[in-house]
């Protein structure tokens, strides 16, 4: 049987469009400059990496002295980082969750009138460069919303 060749949109969504090193070290590079070449669709987008325990939240440079911070997981602490969100001028979140723990902060969020996405984590996977909680936690995420380079994954009510 014939194997299928993917396509670009395929290879992409897999992880697999950059084939070679070199070409994976010239995107990391890039990504990882002062100034990575790509347009700021949304200006007003911040990032959350959800954890059971804590989650680490980044907005934009500029927003506030500390742009990146870690809050637990408890309802006080989910209340302070909506408030610190909209102090900060933030408009739409962008969350990255592998399990359930994403669903108290979706909700705490909305209802302080954010826009909350969630974001599949096999998606950001590909991007190249190493990934810890707290250098990519938010700062990656939000990054790529405000590029509008990610989808958002509803919940069924």
């Amino acid at each position: 049987m014939a194997k299928h060749k993917q396509s670009t949109f395929e290879r992409l969504r897999n992880g697999k469009l950059l084939c070679n090193r070199k070409e994976r070290r010239e995107l990391e590079h890039r990504l990882n400059s002062a100034d990575p070449g790509l347009e700021i669709i949304n200006p007003h987008a911040a990032g959350i990496d959800v954890g059971n325990e804590s989650h680490h939240v980044a907005v934009p440079a500029g927003r506030d002295a500390r742009p990146v911070r870690e809050f637990r997981s408890w309802t006080a602490a989910l209340e302070e980082m909506a408030q610190w969100l909209k102090s900060c001028g933030v408009e739409t979140v962008v969350m990255q969750s592998t399990g359930v723990y994403w669903i108290a902060v979706h909700d705490v969020l909305e209802r302080h009138g954010l826009e909350v996405n969630l974001v599949d984590a096999r998606g950001t996977k590909s991007v190249p460069g190493r990934k810890s909680d707290v250098r990519y936690g938010g700062c990656g995420i939000s990054t790529s919303r405000m590029q509008g380079a990610v989808s958002s994954i509803c919940r069924r009510r």
